[in-house]
């Protein structure tokens, strides 16, 4: 058999399980999502002072996000989260307004031990992040209580790469089981996350060892992309930092970029803040860097802490 027809009929394969778990499967499970029309849009409060960010952050609701739902979405948000296993802070903004490229989303297994969340960075913008969302989401749903976020991305590229240079994208997706309290990080060519470990008092990047060939591309490069998953334990207390490259890539009056060594330094000088001011000092010190509000690309900042 060629090669060319083997991966049509793989193709054709998966589509065909992806039409039956949206027929048969996911309308049985209980998850729930929040709309991006109901998240809350932050975009007029770029102009605030540290201190106003971070009264306005610790008076924010926290969100419950409960066993066997999914949750999320695309607008700008300033928000806290919480589940069995992690607490979490996100910020995200849109450098055109209140809906950009950047896709997040949690989900918590039926068993309420498993904490997925998963970061995208979509190439294109409008109506083709609205439809990497709506992957995203339901390889979330279809997968909530597997460990397996490799194959989540295994999914998401093969949709993707119908869609062509729009559908381009880089993703992490990032979950702690409970039960093992293990750290799973899978990548699709986004920037590794930060890892706190407080027992060692410092923060370290989560990468996932390299393999041979096609591995942890951006989704929608090559339908022949593999996709690895690295394991690492955690105890209470230790801290995720996943970012877009927003962060890494924002400008200052002199085009030096922010880089990792500016953001590892931040991290560092705020390892013990609470979890809302650590993602308000990294967002802060951006905005210093770039001397106003962030214009330059999408930028989201999601912090996690095991309970």
């Amino acid at each position: 058999m060629g090669r060319s027809l083997w991966y049509a009929l793989r193709r054709w394969y998966r589509a065909c399980v992806w039409r039956f778990r949206q027929v048969v499967y996911w309308p049985r499970r209980r998850w729930s999502r929040a709309p991006a029309a109901e998240l809350p849009d932050t975009t007029a409060q770029t102009a605030e002072s540290p201190q106003q960010t971070a009264a306005a952050a610790s008076r924010s609701a926290v969100h419950r996000i409960r066993c066997a739902e999914v949750w999320g979405g695309i607008r700008n948000a300033e928000l806290e989260a919480v589940t069995s296993g992690v607490r979490a802070s996100l910020f995200s903004n849109s450098c055109e307004g209140g809906e950009g490229g950047d896709v997040y989303y949690f989900s918590v297994c039926g068993a309420d031990s498993l904490t997925r969340v998963a970061l995208a960075d979509v190439t294109g913008h409008g109506q083709m992040v609205s439809q990497v969302g709506r992957w995203l989401y339901d390889a979330l749903a279809a997968r909530m209580n597997s460990v397996r976020g490799d194959r989540v991305l295994s999914e998401l590229n093969d949709l993707a790469e119908h869609y062509g240079f729009a559908a381009v994208s880089t993703l992490a997706v990032a979950q702690f089981y409970r039960r093992n309290s293990q750290l799973y990080v899978s990548y699709a060519g986004h920037p590794p996350a930060l890892v706190y470990l407080r027992s060692k008092g410092r923060w370290q990047p989560a990468i996932v060892p390299e393999e041979a060939g096609l591995v942890n591309l951006p989704i929608g490069v090559s339908d022949e992309t593999r996709y690895a998953q690295h394991a690492m334990p955690l105890a209470s207390g230790d801290r995720v930092l996943l970012y877009t490259d927003g962060v890494l890539e924002a400008p200052g009056p002199d085009q030096s970029l922010f880089g990792h060594a500016r953001l590892l330094s931040v991290v560092e000088q705020n390892a013990g803040a609470p979890l809302a001011e650590l993602r308000t000092a990294i967002v802060d010190a951006l905005r210093r860097h770039t001397g106003g509000p962030l214009t330059h690309d999408d930028v989201t900042v999601l912090a996690l802490e095991v309970i």
